[in-house]
C-alpha cells in the first residue's frame, strides 16, 4: 500500500472495523475447554473483502490485539494477519471469502497453528489437534459470517473505491455461493449446537461416575478406619478390666496382631511413654537380641491418647524404632482397674496403607479412576502409583481453569504451571477430616471433542463442494432461458458495453440484459425530457409556494420569532446533534413581568410595541446560527440553546435581564416611555438529560415559578450532571 495512494476513507474504514473487532475479540465466546469463537474476526474479513489486503492487515492488527489481551499469545497477529492478507488478493482473483477461508486453513493456516504451537507452546501433544482443527472451525464461522453480513449490508457493496474482482462474477457462480454460504452456516450452528449438548451431557455423566466412586471409596475407607479403632479401643478396654501384668501384655498383644495383620505393628507404652510390648515381637529386639529401651514421649499419639483420655488417629508420618514407613497410628488409654481418671499407659496400632492400594486396584464402581486419599494437614496418605506423589508429603496442586471452559472441576498436579489442565475430579470428606480426591485423565473428554470437531471440519468440507457442485448445474438450468431473452434485444458497441452503470458484482447474464434493453430505453429519452421540463417548472412554481407556506406556519407574525411548534420540532435535531459531541443543552422560558399592567396603561399597541423590543433584544443576545429564539404564548418566550457553557449561561441570562431592564420603550400612541422586567427559569444539562422537550420545559416552568414567586426579574437555573443537581437563583 503506497502512502501516496492511501484513501483516507478507507483507512477511516478499516479502523473504525478494527475497533469494532478489537472489543468483540476482548469477549472470546466459551464452548467447551480451550474452544472459544472469535467473532470479531468477522470484521477482518469484511475489510479483506470490501477494502483489500493491506487496509484489512490494519484492521486485523487491532482485532488481534484484542485476542492478545485475552489469550495471552502472540501467534495470533502471525496467524490472522497472514489470512486477511491470503482472503484479500484472492478475492482480487474472484474467490469468494468462504472459499478463501476453507483454503486457507487447509493449506497454510492450520500448518502454521501447528508449527507454532509445536515451538512456542507447553499444550501437550494429545491437546494440539484438538486446538488446531478448532481454529479452522472458527475461521470458517466468521467467514461466513463475514460473507453473510455483506450480502445483507448493501451499502457495503456500494462503498465508494471498494475491491472489486478482476473478472465478472456470472449469476450462477452467485447463486452457488450463496447456497454454499447458507448450508454452511446452517450446518455450522447444528454442529456446535449437537456438540455443545453432547458434550455437556458426557460431563454430567462423568461427574456423576467420579462423585458415585468417591462416596463408594470414601465409605469403605471410614470403615477401615473405623474398625481398627474398634479394635484399638477394646484391646485398651481389656487391658483396663483385665487388670494384668506387664509381663502379660507382649503374647496378648502379639496374639492380637495375628487376628489383625492389617496393623503393620503394635505396641503397649506404660504411663512413662516407655514401649514395654510390641508386635512383631523381634521389632522389640536391638542386634544383640536384647530388649530396646524405646519412648514413645514425643509422639502425638501418645500425647493425645495418654493426656487427653481419647482414641486418636494421628496424620500420616514416617514411623520410627519400628521400621520407616509411612505410618497411621490409632492409639487408645488403659487404666488401671476401675480407675479411669489416671492412664496406666497406651495401645497403639500402625495401619498397613497397602490397604488403600486394595482398594484402589479392586475398585469396580468406575473408569479408570485415580485416588489421592490426604490427612488433616494435607499430607499424602495414599496416592495411585500413575500420579507419581508421594506418601506424607504436601498434596500440592492447582485448580485453575484458565482458559478452559468446563462445567467439571479440574486439577494440575505434576506441572502447576501448565496451561492445560491434566485431570478432571471430585472430592469428599471423609468423618474424620481426611479429603479423598478421585481423578480422571481429562484427555479423554477432549479426544471425544476432538473426533466432533474433526468430523464437523470434514462435513463443513464436504458440504461446500457437493453444494457447489448441485447448485451450478440448477444455477444452469436457469440461467440459460435468461441468455436466450436478453439476446433478442439486439447488440451494443463495444464502448457502450464498458458502462459501469450496472453495480461491479451484478452477473454477466443481468448485465448483457441490461445493455440489451439500454437500446430501447433511448426511445423514451425524448418523451421524458420534455415531461421532465414540464415537471421542473410546476416543480419550481410549487417550492416557492411551500416556502411561504411554511414561513407562515412556523413563524409569529408579530415577533418574527419563531413559533413554539417549530421550537419544540426542532429540540430531537438539536438533541441528536449534542448527543453526537455530548454537549450540554440549555432550555429557557421568560416570561415579562407584569405585562397585563403594560396592556391595560399603555394600551395593546404599546404591549404589542414590548414584544416587539424583547424579540429584538433577543435576537440580538442570542444570534448564534445554532440558538433558537421562539415566542412561546403571550408574553412568554422559548430558548433552545445548544452546546452551552455551564459555567457562563447564567452570567449571560443575567446580562439580558440587565439590558432589557434599561431599554425604554415608546407606545407609539401616547408617546409615553416605560420599561419592563422579566423572570427567568432555565435548565442546563447533558443532552442525555431526557429526549422529551416537555420533561427540559417542566423543569424551567418550575424555575420561572420560583423566579416569580421571590420576588420577579430574577434568573434561576437548574445545572444539572450526573453526580448533583445545583440550584442557582439571584
Amino acid at each position: 500500500m503506497n502512502t501516496k495512494t492511501i484513501n483516507p476513507q478507507h483507512l477511516l474504514f478499516a479502523l473504525i472495523l478494527g475497533v469494532l473487532g478489537f472489543i468483540i475479540n476482548c469477549y472470546p465466546i466459551p464452548i467447551f475447554a480451550n474452544v472459544q469463537l472469535v467473532i470479531g474476526n468477522t470484521f477482518s474479513i469484511i475489510s479483506a473483502v470490501i477494502l483489500g489486503p493491506w487496509y484489512a492487515l490494519i484492521t486485523a492488527l487491532l482485532s488481534a490485539s484484542g485476542l492478545m489481551l485475552t489469550w495471552g499469545s502472540p501467534h495470533v497477529y502471525l496467524i490472522f494477519s497472514v489470512e486477511v492478507l491470503f482472503i484479500g488478493y484472492s478475492r482480487r482473483k474472484g474467490l469468494y471469502p468462504l472459499y478463501g477461508s476453507a483454503l486457507y486453513w487447509l493449506t497454510i493456516g492450520m500448518p502454521l497453528t501447528y508449527l507454532y504451537m509445536k515451538t512456542f507452546s507447553d499444550l501437550p501433544g494429545s491437546h494440539m489437534p484438538f486446538a488446531i482443527i478448532k481454529q479452522g472451525i472458527n475461521g470458517l464461522i466468521y467467514a461466513s459470517l463475514a460473507s453473510l453480513l455483506i450480502v445483507l449490508i448493501p451499502k457495503l457493496w456500494q462503498f465508494n473505491g471498494r475491491s472489486i474482482a478482476r473478472t465478472r462474477r456470472s449469476f450462477n457462480d452467485q447463486v452457488t455461493y450463496f447456497m454454499t454460504l447458507m448450508l454452511t452456516l446452517c450446518l455450522l450452528i447444528s454442529a456446535l449446537t449437537f456438540n455443545y449438548l453432547f458434550l455437556e451431557k458426557q460431563q454430567t455423566l462423568l461427574h456423576r461416575n467420579l462423585t458415585e466412586t468417591a462416596v463408594h471409596l470414601s465409605s469403605a475407607t471410614e470403615q477401615y478406619i473405623e474398625n481398627h479403632k474398634r479394635v484399638v479401643e477394646y484391646a485398651a478396654n481389656f487391658l483396663s478390666l483385665a487388670n494384668t501384668s506387664s509381663n502379660e501384655w507382649q503374647p496378648m498383644l502379639s496374639k492380637l496382631h495375628n487376628n489383625y495383620p492389617s496393623f503393620i505393628t503394635m505396641l503397649i507404652a506404660n504411663d512413662e511413654a516407655k514401649v514395654v510390648a510390641g508386635s512383631p515381637g523381634v521389632m522389640m529386639l536391638d542386634e544383640n537380641r536384647d530388649i530396646k529401651d524405646m519412648s514413645i514421649k514425643d509422639r502425638d499419639y501418645f500425647i493425645e491418647s495418654f493426656h487427653n483420655h481419647q482414641v486418636y488417629v494421628s496424620p500420616v508420618f514416617k514411623g520410627r524404632g519400628f521400621g520407616n514407613d509411612s505410618i497411621i497410628a490409632i492409639s487408645a488409654p488403659f487404666y488401671h482397674g476401675n480407675n479411669a481418671t489416671k492412664a496406666a499407659g497406651i495401645i497403639e496400632g500402625s495401619l498397613d496403607l497397602r490397604f488403600f492400594s486394595s482398594i484402589d486396584s479392586k475398585n469396580n464402581y468406575g473408569d479408570k479412576e485415580l485416588l489421592v486419599l490426604v490427612d488433616n494437614n494435607n499430607h499424602i496418605i495414599y496416592a495411585t502409583t500413575e500420579l507419581g506423589l508421594t506418601e506424607h508429603e504436601d498434596f500440592k496442586y492447582s485448580n485453575d481453569k484458565g482458559q478452559y471452559h468446563i462445567t467439571l472441576d479440574v486439577i494440575k498436579i505434576n506441572n502447576l504451571e501448565a496451561t492445560s489442565p491434566e485431570y478432571v475430579y471430585t472430592k469428599k470428606k471423609l468423618n474424620n477430616g481426611w479429603q479423598l480426591y478421585v481423578l480422571q485423565p481429562l484427555s479423554p473428554l477432549l479426544k471425544t471433542a476432538e473426533s466432533q470437531m474433526l468430523g464437523t471440519f470434514i462435513l463443513l468440507i464436504i458440504s461446500i463442494i457437493l453444494t457447489s457442485f448441485i447448485s451450478r448445474k440448477v444455477c444452469q438450468l436457469l440461467t440459460a432461458p435468461l441468455e436466450i431473452v436478453a439476446n433478442q434485444f439486439g447488440q451494443m458497441s463495444n464502448e457502450e458495453l464498458k458502462s459501469q452503470v450496472i453495480d461491479e458484482n451484478s452477473s454477466k447474464e443481468v448485465f448483457n440484459l441490461y445493455q440489451s434493453l439500454t437500446a430501447s430505453k433511448r426511445a423514451l429519452l425524448k418523451h421524458q425530457l420534455e415531461l421532465e421540463e414540464t415537471v421542473a417548472i410546476r416543480t419550481d412554481e410549487l417550492e416557492q409556494a411551500n416556502k411561504k407556506l411554511l414561513s407562515l406556519v412556523e413563524e409569529d407574525p408579530l415577533t418574527g420569532l419563531k413559533n413554539r411548534r417549530f421550537a419544540e420540532d426542532k429540540f430531537e435535531a438539536v438533541l441528536d446533534f449534542c448527543l453526537r459531541g455530548e454537549h450540554a443543552i440549555t432550555i429557557v422560558i421568560l416570561d415579562l413581568d407584569f405585562f397585563k399592567k403594560v396592556n391595560d396603561t399603555y394600551g395593546h399597541l404599546a404591549g404589542d410595541e414590548c414584544l416587539r423590543v424583547v424579540s429584538g433584544l433577543l435576537k440580538n443576545e442570542f444570534k448564534r446560527d445554532t440558538d433558537i429564539v421562539a415566542r412561546y404564548g403571550g408574553e412568554e418566550f422559548l430558548l433552545i440553546l445548544p452546546l452551552s457553557n455551564a459555567l457562563k449561561i447564567e452570567q449571560h441570562l443575567n446580562k439580558f435581564k440587565q439590558k432589557l431592564s434599561e431599554v425604554v420603550i415608546t407606545s407609539p400612541t401616547s408617546e409615553q416611555q416605560f420599561s419592563v422586567t422579566t423572570s427567568i427559569g432555565a435548565i442546563t444539562a447533558n443532552a442525555s438529560f431526557s429526549n422529551d422537550i416537555d420533561v427540559w420545559i417542566k423543569v424551567a416552568d418550575d424555575n420561572l415559578y420560583a423566579a416569580k414567586e421571590q420576588g420577579r426579574n430574577k434568573v434561576i437555573i437548574n445545572v444539572i450532571n450526573e453526580q448533583v443537581t445545583e440550584q442557582k437563583a439571584q
